[in-house]
């Protein structure tokens, strides 16, 4: 499970920082103090974000100012140490697999003991389909929020309130990535959200936005496909397969065609011409990495120039991607980039976020201390 603060501060310059990848999971965190759930449930998987208070231990300094006063008083401390206890909040995320959910509902509601609302807030398609069986095994009322109003209230309080959230990555660079300085003023920008298929929305203020595309070629595809031909059924296992491969092993290139040529055409000869063309007339197998990695090539390369495409259109120079078929990988990252800078000759910067995959769940969340806050109000 990852955990971050509920708010951030922004930064005052570009920054780089070690690690782009979120808190090492620790399952259900602090499960004891949730004090509010929501949860944003996909074709694939279900994203869960509570909020909860931490105790801990802080040590104040006070300093005194001694100027002016006798010479026998120079012994006085300059300074008084005290520890205090405090309680800070906390919004903890985790995910798992729809295949699992009724396990993962079982165990939450095991552990829901503390817990001030009877609500939990709920977005995605999920919503819907797992109504029913939520509010059987939690006791909680469903509310069922706007898919697309959760996703962008999430991704606009990551981009406003968590320093090092957005980042570009920079292959050959070291570290590969660069972060985003924090700015109030984040629109317009795109947001290509990569689920199982992808939704491009355009945002222009905190409450405008507009879906304009998407695709059902996502991170579905790249699963189901994957599976097929590599016989491999996890997600990750399937990054780790491509990560290992050599897709032009797989890949038709640019050179495979038009030979030495290439180069009077202004053209990279390791260009890829066509995905998975050399399957069709090589008479060998090919490896489980080698078709791992021509296939997230064919995917993220396909998503780069339809988001590019789009933000071109609309005349936008900003594509964020949320969704969890990133992940932090940098095979998918650099195909991403790389086909934005091509097509768009570097007129649009791709950015990838740190929190991509719970924009949603943040959202909800968002939407239902909103809802909490109003109430209190009357």
């Amino acid at each position: 499970m990852a955990e971050r603060g509920a708010s951030g501060s922004g930064s005052s310059g570009d920054s780089l920082d070690k690690s782009i990848t979120l808190p090492p999971d620790e399952i259900f965190r602090n499960l004891e103090n949730a004090k509010r759930f929501a949860i944003d449930i996909g074709g694939s998987l279900t994203k869960l974000a509570y909020y909860s208070t931490v105790q801990h231990k802080v040590a104040r300094v006070r300093s005194f100012d001694y100027s002016g006063k006798d010479a026998e008083q120079d012994h006085e401390p300059p300074y008084e140490i005290s520890v205090q206890e405090e309680v800070t909040a906390r919004l903890h995320f985790v995910k798992f697999e729809n295949t699992y959910i009724e396990a993962c509902l079982d165990f939450i509601k095991d552990h829901l003991v503390n817990t001030e609302t009877k609500v939990i807030q709920a977005t995605g398609g999920g919503a819907y389909k797992f109504k029913d069986l939520i509010e059987e095994k939690l006791r909680l009322r469903v509310d069922k929020e706007d898919v697309m109003t959760c996703l962008i209230k999430g991704c606009n309080f990551v981009l406003k309130n968590i320093p090092h959230e957005a980042f570009v990555y920079q292959k050959d660079s070291d570290p590969e990535f660069k972060f985003q300085t924090n700015h109030p003023n984040i629109f317009p920008y795109l947001l290509v959200n990569i689920g199982s298929g992808v939704s491009i929305v355009k945002v222009e203020t905190e409450d405008r936005f507009e879906w304009i595309g998407g695709s059902s070629i996502g991170g579905g595809t790249f699963w189901g496909l994957g599976a097929l031909l590599t016989k491999t059924k996890k997600f990750d296992e399937l990054l780790h397969l491509a990560s290992k491969g050599q897709h032009a092993n797989v890949d038709m290139l640019v050179q495979d065609v038009y030979g030495g040529a290439h180069q009077t055409l202004g053209l990279s000869g390791n260009l890829i011409a066509s995905s998975f063309g050399k399957s069709a007339t090589a008479d060998r197998e090919f490896s489980k990495e080698d078709m791992a990695k021509s296939l997230l090539h064919m995917i993220s390369n396909d998503i780069g120039q339809l988001a590019c495409l789009y933000a071109k259109l609309h005349c936008l120079d900003r594509v964020y991607f949320g969704g969890f078929f990133i992940r932090g990988h940098p095979v998918t990252m650099r195909t991403i980039t790389y086909s934005i800078n091509f097509f768009s000759k570097g007129e649009v910067q791709a950015l990838f976020l740190r929190h991509e995959g719970y924009l949603g769940a943040i959202g909800a969340f968002l939407k239902g201390a909103e809802q909490d806050s109003e109430s209190r109000c009357w």
